[in-house]
């Protein structure tokens, strides 16, 4: 809702905020701007390298 809240205020030609109530919000833009993605697929040996790079890195900033 944030989100959607900023895009309101920054671009207000294509995004509107139609209606309001003290639970909810309904916004209106176009249609091709809502894409929907299969959530990425991470590999348990792209996990653990990901998660020893930031290890790594921690330890350099420490330092």
């Amino acid at each position: 809702m944030r989100k959607l809240d900023t895009l309101v205020a920054d671009f207000p030609d294509a995004y509107s905020l139609t209606e309001q109530d003290e639970v909810s919000k309904t916004y209106s833009f176009p249609k091709s701007y809502v894409s929907y993605r299969k959530p990425r697929a991470v590999s348990t040996e792209q996990r653990e390298r990901a998660r020893q790079m930031m290890i790594e890195r921690n330890r350099e900033r420490e330092d």
